[in-house]
């Protein structure tokens, strides 16, 4: 194979840096999202720091057991979130929770879930996720009328890792089994769909990842 002069690899290269974002724009756009991420948190709270105070100030001490035992489960969820050891998927999840208007994200986690401690391909379950999560939120654009939410429920098992995604809120059935039905066609031979439910009102999809190599 002969070897290409190098006045043509400069050309090359010249191209491909007009068709991609450079690199100094990528991180431009994810150092203002971090910004909109801490400002957005610190807001949060900010609200209920002040909501407690409010109970302080006006006596009403038989409210601040539940308000404390709301703000303790708060911080260990985000704790959770926070060491889930994927930045990609972490970043995405609090994202998707400030950012997108379509749906409410609640995400549930009984225990701390190290997936770079796992073995398993910690970027292939980010697009799992993803994917999953961005099909129900064109589905809860196309269907504006009402509120949507998505419940996403990471469980670490034996041998499995298990992500379940319980979504409510107007369905469009026959495009949101396709737009699913798409992403099943590409999972890996680690990958398995338990469960994968569409109806009046809501859907259930469960998908396994298993942790044996």
């Amino acid at each position: 194979m002969s070897k290409r002069p190098d006045n043509e690899q400069v050309v090359v290269d010249c191209k491909h840096s007009q068709t991609e974002p450079s690199v100094e724009g990528m991180d431009t756009e994810q150092n203002l999202q971090f910004i909109r991420l801490l400002n957005h948190y610190r807001h949060d709270w900010m609200n209920e720091i002040q909501v407690l105070f409010g109970y302080v100030k006006l006596k009403k001490y038989d409210k601040l057991e539940s308000l404390m035992e709301k703000i303790r489960h708060k911080v260990q969820l985000e704790s959770y979130i926070s060491k889930l050891g994927a930045p990609n998927l972490i970043v995405y999840l609090l994202a998707y929770q400030t950012e997108v208007k379509e749906i409410a994200l609640s995400i549930v986690m009984e225990q701390e879930i190290h997936l770079n401690e796992l073995p398993a391909d910690s970027n292939r379950i980010y697009a799992i996720v993803r994917s999953v999560m961005e099909t129900f939120k064109e589905n809860a654009r196309q269907g504006m009328d009402g509120e949507h939410v998505l419940k996403l429920h990471f469980i670490q098992e034996e041998e499995r890792l298990v992500m379940e995604f319980h979504y409510a809120g107007s369905v469009k059935e026959s495009l949101l089994m396709q737009s699913l039905q798409k992403i099943r066609q590409v999972s890996g031979p680690l990958e398995t769909w338990d469960v994968v439910q569409v109806k009046e009102n809501q859907a259930v999809v469960a998908i396994g990842l298993s942790l044996n190599t």
